[in-house]
């Protein structure tokens, strides 16, 4: 009784911080310096067609006030945990894996109560599970590319032990450090003597706004940037496909579109418990504010944000 009785006190002081901290909003734009925008043109191979497909493996309804700063508390938004699958002629990979097949006993094992209660998630059929449902061989799945090596991203990488997962020096050196521990990262999602690291090595190719770039497959199909202050070492990825539709996944540096629009930032509590470099993000999601005023035609899909990504093809359907 209690134990009870200390939980409930907990939660309740949990509650009453996040309606006080509800209250501030958004970024002040005005003390960031506004980005350059190059007017080069950015070569795509018009010849190579593409697609790309989102896999939900699981989700989670908050209080829209939770995902970003200005939000309304008594409105409910839907996070979704999701891979983006991408099947070009020179390989098929995976941004993020969304919820792996052994993520329950990984949550539950490494998860406070209290981070339980506020990461708590409805799981859903795995990107492994989705694939073979789909009579698709998950060994066609050549490379991994997690925006980021937090739990919710890297929970799947050991479902594809034949995958390279790529990523970068400082996103893998911070993931094996001391100072990687839950609930931010499971280390054990991603230490497997097995799995095959390939670090990126980005070229000074100034692309968007972005002074670095990685070109996947040297198309100019699929292009990575860095995205830092989440973690270390997280990316974002453009995809420009045949179609003429434009995608900019952005990973977790904001949980939903609005905040890019604010701009805000995540509510404090999570940004707290996942957020590595507060002034970094604030830095990059200013950024980000500017590229969506200057590319309307743009779409920019945060990791979790349901509503920015439903109208996405899900698998098995595709985009091209």
């Amino acid at each position: 009784m209690k134990k009870f009785k200390i939980i409930s006190s907990v939660l309740l002081v949990a509650s009453i911080l996040f309606f006080i901290l509800s209250c501030k909003t958004t970024i002040d734009v005005s003390t960031y310096t506004t980005p350059k925008f190059s007017k080069k043109s950015y070569p795509i191979n018009q010849e190579v067609t593409f697609s790309l497909s989102i896999i939900e493996t699981g989700f989670a309804k908050t209080p829209e006030a939770f995902v970003y700063r200005g939000g309304n508390l008594f409105k409910t938004r839907k996070l979704s945990h999701v891979s983006v699958l991408i099947q070009h002629p020179k390989g098929t990979f995976a941004f993020d894996t969304g919820l792996g097949s052994e993520i329950k006993e990984q949550f539950h094992d490494n998860f406070s109560f209290i981070d339980r209660q506020l990461f708590k998630f409805t799981k859903l059929k795995s990107m492994k599970e989705m694939l073979v449902t789909n009579k698709f061989n998950p060994d066609s799945i050549d490379f991994i590319i997690p925006s980021h090596l937090h739990f919710d991203h890297a929970s799947g990488i050991k479902d594809f032990p034949n995958a390279t997962v790529w990523t970068t020096r400082e996103e893998y050196n911070h993931a094996i450090s001391k100072g990687a521990t839950p609930p931010a990262f499971i280390k054990e999602q991603y230490n497997a003597d097995f799995i095959k690291w390939k670090f990126l090595d980005f070229s000074t190719t100034e692309y968007e706004i972005f002074k670095e770039s990685y070109d996947v497959f040297n198309d100019g199909t699929v292009v990575l940037v860095k995205l830092p202050g989440h973690t270390k070492g997280s990316l974002g990825m453009f995809v420009n496909l045949k179609s003429g539709k434009r995608y900019f996944f952005t990973g977790d540096l904001t949980w939903a579109v609005e905040a890019f629009n604010g701009p805000s930032e995540k509510h404090a509590i999570p940004r707290r418990k996942v957020d590595g470099d507060r002034e970094n993000i604030k830095k990059t999601i200013v950024m980000i504010h500017h590229l969506i005023k200057e590319k309307p035609n743009l779409k920019v899909i945060p990791a979790h944000d349901f509503n920015a990504q439903k109208n996405i093809a899900h698998f098995p359907n595709v985009e091209w």
